[in-house]
């Protein structure tokens, strides 16, 4: 295991179904305005990772939304101020219920058909969990 600091992260891929289309929210970076990123955020003192993300979810994207399921977690290392930080963000797949504010944060937010995130500027891990979500929602329509 990695003697590196570990920072504890919950997020939410939120999907909507619109025209028969399955449509995944994005929003965009603060630190890179041209990359999109799964709205994700610290875990907070006595919240649980699933409070977290959907709290991030309704902060970042301004959207409310339902768990449906835990997609796992995902890892990378960060590099910030020259320390390195292993971040663990529990991602959870979730469906739109409604906007409740827009432009939260300045931030940019829109769905996309999974076809459009793959043009995307966005993480690979990003895009790896994007696919996961996706092939889960595609599989439980039937």
């Amino acid at each position: 295991m990695s003697n590196l600091p570990v920072e504890q992260r919950a997020g939410g891929i939120v999907f909507r179904k619109e025209n028969d289309k399955i449509e995944l929210l994005l929003v965009t970076s603060n630190s890179n305005r041209d990359r999109w990123i799964i709205p994700a955020g610290h875990v907070e003192a006595g919240e649980t990772p699933a409070e977290t993300a959907l709290r991030e979810v309704k902060e970042e994207a301004g959207v409310e939304a339902d768990i449906l399921s835990n997609l796992g977690l995902l890892e990378y290392i960060w590099y910030h101020s020259n320390q390195k930080t292993l971040i663990e963000t529990n991602l959870y797949l979730m469906k739109y219920i409604k906007t409740v504010v827009t432009n939260p944060e300045g931030r940019q937010v829109s769905f996309f058909d999974y076809e459009q995130t793959k043009s995307l500027n966005m993480w690979n891990e990003s895009r790896t969990f994007l696919e996961k979500a996706y092939e889960k929602i595609k599989s439980s329509e039937h």
